[in-house]
């Protein structure tokens, strides 16, 4: 009697302890260790201390010629990216006078565009989760290169909106796939450093804008001007596949259960025997194949409070960057009586040294992610609140520098943060809510600095951004994990709570189960 309710008991635990899926891509046998992928497959049958996950073999890797050519390809891209992204800053005068804009016409086209890239980040996001990091990236490079050099050609200002709109289609897919990309290649102990090598690549596209504003502009016009910010795009179109040999990223087709195509990135890396590969413990079911792309499951319960205080450092880290920038050239040009484009191009060199100071302190032997981040946001709060409190214009020109020196670092810890905090399964569609969310303040901050910077109070432009980065300090404090050196999450948490609760289940019936 005994050994038949034993024996019933044993059953039920089997039951639960066998996690099997009839979707073709993952069948799973926690008991025994066994796991199939690609459409039942066996892996082999090793014992489990022997078997490796996809974060032990990446971070087991050297860096390697690949690795390099990754970075050049998601380096390149975000270079272009920038270049079209800042152009407008430049514009606002010549076009004005081509087509005879009034005060409030021109401001219409950071607002389209912002409103375009908001579309492209959450299609590009979401369908990055669900088929692949690769095919919105693709289209992101295509759309900067082509409608860039189109732009140029614009007959009128609609059209030019028109134009400017599909380029900022690509810059939103762009940054809801590129760094995450390259994010899932990368050993643990080298992601800070190498993706914040990233955002140094967009600062060298910023100083490049800058230059040409300065030298094309006054000499050429603006559509000259236009055109040579789309060549990094167009150079990066070109040799996209000879740089990279563009591979779709491992730990996506990890998750999605084909091995097959995992090993075969894997030894593109580096050529090895992965057959001791283990698929994650758990994988999203059938039922659950389209869950990744809702935004909705960001603000579950188990993520909700990490979402909102992302989402929340993200939005005032954009409202302070283009409330400072948008009309930085005029402020400088008005108020400090300073060449524009080359006082500019003075202040986008001054990023650089920010950005590999960040590269320094990023790592977890350093400062780690949270506390770099705490001191970049109090450093531009107190730039800006000094240039608000010191009259002197050589003192206020070098707060400026001061303050692109701390500001811009934090976009290269956030979107290395960022990514690192969510699961595999739904980093991309994290990462492009969070590049919708900064969208909202450009569409709004050329309207609040053309009337800040109308004021007669000159402290008055500088102060109000202060007091946004000195809100994005404090709630800097209310990050709790920190990521430097730590292996990335491949499923979303519910679903490892919820092979935790089995391996309770099965213990509660004295029955040892190999860990989940």
């Amino acid at each position: 009697m005994i050994s038949t309710s034993s024996s019933s008991a044993e059953t039920a635990a089997d039951s639960q302890v066998r996690l099997i899926q009839a979707d073709g891509e993952t069948h799973e046998d926690l008991a025994c260790g066994r796991r199939t992928c690609d459409m039942g497959d066996p892996a082999p049958l090793l014992p489990r201390n022997q078997m490796r996950n996809i974060e032990d073999i990446l971070s087991g890797m050297k860096l390697r010629a690949f690795h390099w050519r990754m970075l050049g390809l998601v380096g390149g891209g975000y270079f272009a990216v920038c270049a079209e992204m800042m152009l407008f800053i430049f514009l606002s005068e010549p076009v004005s006078d081509e087509w005879g804009l009034g005060d409030l016409e021109f401001p219409w086209l950071p607002f389209c565009t912002g409103i375009t890239s908001i579309v492209g980040g959450y299609i590009a996001g979401t369908c990055s989760d669900k088929y692949g990091r690769q095919p919105p990236f693709v289209i992101g490079i295509i759309c900067l290169a082509v409608f860039g050099v189109a732009s140029a050609f614009a007959p009128n200002y609609p059209a030019f909106i028109a134009l400017r709109c599909a380029v900022t289609l690509g810059i939103g897919a762009f940054e809801a796939t590129g760094f995450v990309l390259l994010l899932e290649f990368l050993p643990k102990n080298h992601r800070g450093s190498i993706m914040v090598v990233v955002t140094l690549c967009g600062a060298l596209g910023a100083v490049l804008v800058a230059g040409l504003a300065w030298l094309i502009l006054p000499h050429f016009g603006w559509r000259w001007f236009v055109a040579f910010c789309a060549v990094p795009a167009l150079l990066l179109l070109a040799v996209m596949w000879p740089l990279a040999h563009f591979s779709e990223s491992p730990r996506f087709l990890m998750v999605k259960g084909r091995k097959t195509e995992t090993l075969q990135v894997l030894n593109r890396i580096e050529k090895q025997d992965y057959s001791n590969l283990t698929c994650p413990d758990t994988l999203p079911s059938s039922k659950q194949g389209l869950s990744p792309t809702h935004l909705a499951r960001l603000f579950s319960p188990e993520l909700r409070g990490q979402s909102v205080t992302f989402t929340l450092i993200w939005f005032l880290e954009a409202t302070g960057y283009w409330g400072v920038t948008a009309y930085l050239p005029e402020y400088m040009s008005s108020r400090l009586g300073a060449h524009a484009q080359l006082s500019l191009f003075s202040v986008f060199i001054g990023e650089l040294p920010g950005i590999v100071l960040a590269m320094l302190l990023v790592e977890g032997n350093m400062l780690g992610r949270i506390r770099t981040l705490r001191f970049f946001s109090a450093l531009t709060a107190a730039s800006l609140l000094l240039f608000a409190a010191v009259p002197q214009h050589s003192v206020q020109a070098a707060l400026i520098i001061l303050c692109y020196f701390s500001m811009v670092p934090i976009y290269s810890i956030l979107n290395t943060y960022t990514p690192e905090a969510f699961p595999t399964d739904m980093r991309s569609t994290a990462l492009a809510w969070m590049n919708i969310v900064i969208e909202f303040p450009g569409l709004l901050t050329p309207f609040i600095g053309a009337t800040l910077l109308s004021s007669s109070l000159p402290w008055l432009y500088p102060l109000v951004w202060a007091v946004v980065f000195l809100f994005q300090f404090a709630l800097t404090f209310n990050l709790k994990v920190e990521t430097a050196g730590q292996s990335l999450q491949d499923v979303q948490h519910e679903r490892v709570q919820e092979c935790s609760s089995i391996k309770q289940s099965t213990e509660s019936i004295k029955i040892k189960p190999e860990p989940c």
